[in-house]
């Protein structure tokens, strides 16, 4: 590409990060430009800011209690591995080789060592380099910088996260409140009993966005949940790196409307969003985590988790209800989050309005995004 082409380029996509202004009241504002979920560049954006400078997600700390449990996964294109060391602690590295860039690990499980498939490469637990076959004669070779690239690991409410900063803020300090209310709804009791993944065709902000709009969409999408919910009672909490929505349930108001039911929302909600692409929806005698993983600009993938009371977490029948009922509602997000991708493609649109009474948990993540798309 020629540096013509590149600072044309570049100066496109500065001008549409400045489209919307982080400083303009709810009340005035509009919504992000469609460049920002249909173009890939913004993507790319994505992963030198947001991605690369915020806790992400990256496990469930019971994944990883013995010496050698490790999780490996992927966050916007970025192999990560996390591993339980011989001295008990938690490490992070990039899941990637020093030799020819293979991951050395893969899904989850226990190991003594990481070992790359490929040619053989061995990494301890550390991510110290403690073997590399048949170099030869290689020269200049020190072994001692060839362990696995670490990544910053912390542990936060029975769940990991890694940062790709140099220097990340510290996790436990942004959430103290939100810790305290998850807490009060003794969530250390929960064990987790089942995973499910979902796939859409969209960009992975439409789905934020959606889970962001402070209830205004499920009294429209959603008719069994809400008949389940006081919509009256709903509500928005900001805070610096995250929201909390929250509200009362039905008080059996609402029947068991559509496929839900209310012995699994129980009297009150709290749904929490962490900045970039966490929820912990905690409700009833369950709660779930929802991970927002882009593998595209158009493409994303999310993960539900899915937590009970121990009460009931060996009830096959309530919990197969409930992850049904559950499903229902995930797989009405999935479709009009794929209709709201098809019609960001339209030329008929570019922009929106907020609903000044129920969206200000989404404009406080475009203000956060734009703050990262900004530090660039």
């Amino acid at each position: 590409m020629s540096a013509p082409t590149h600072d044309r380029r570049a100066a496109w996509l500065q001008d549409e990060v400045r489209r919307f202004d982080p400083a303009i009241a709810i009340e005035s504002a509009w919504l992000p430009p469609k460049s920002w979920y249909n173009d890939g560049r913004f993507f790319s954006l994505e992963r030198d800011t947001v991605f690369k400078h915020n806790w992400l997600i990256a496990a469930r700390s019971d994944q990883l209690r013995n010496v050698g449990d490790f999780v490996a996964g992927s966050v916007a294109g970025e192999p990560y591995v996390v591993v339980r060391g011989e001295d008990q602690g938690l490490r992070a590295f990039f899941n990637v080789c020093r030799h020819h860039a293979a991951q050395v690990a893969m899904g989850a499980g226990c190991t003594e060592a990481l070992v790359c498939p490929y040619h053989g490469w061995t990494y301890g637990l550390d991510g110290r380099l403690i073997k590399a076959p048949e170099l030869g004669a290689v020269k200049d070779f020190d072994r001692t910088k060839f362990g696995l690239t670490p990544m910053h690991v912390a542990e936060w409410c029975g769940l990991v996260f890694i940062s790709m900063s140099g220097a990340p803020r510290p996790l436990a300090g942004d959430l103290t409140e939100l810790s305290q209310r998850l807490r009060e709804m003794e969530i250390d009791s929960l064990q987790f009993v089942a995973r499910r993944k979902y796939t859409l065709e969209c960009n992975w902000k439409v789905y934020v966005d959606n889970y962001l709009d402070g209830g205004y969409h499920v009294s429209h999408l959603h008719k069994g949940l809400a008949g389940q919910l006081d919509l009256d009672s709903y509500r928005t909490e900001i805070f610096e790196r995250y929201s909390i929505q929250s509200g009362a349930g039905a008080a059996g108001g609402g029947g068991n409307s559509g496929t839900d039911f209310a012995e699994r929302i129980g009297d009150r909600v709290l749904y929490a969003w962490i900045y970039p692409n966490l929820m912990i929806n905690r409700y009833g005698p369950m709660m779930d985590t929802n991970w927002v993983l882009p593998h595209g600009y158009d493409y994303t993938e999310v993960i539900f988790d899915y937590y009970f009371m121990p009460a009931l977490s060996g009830d096959g029948a309530f919990v197969e209800k409930s992850l049904a009922a559950s499903d229902v509602v995930q797989q009405e997000d999935v479709d009009i989050c794929q209709s709201v991708q098809k019609g960001l493609a339209s030329v008929s649109y570019d922009q929106g309005r907020y609903s000044v009474k129920r969206e200000m948990g989404e404009h406080h993540f475009h203000r956060l995004l734009a703050g990262d798309f900004r530090s660039l």
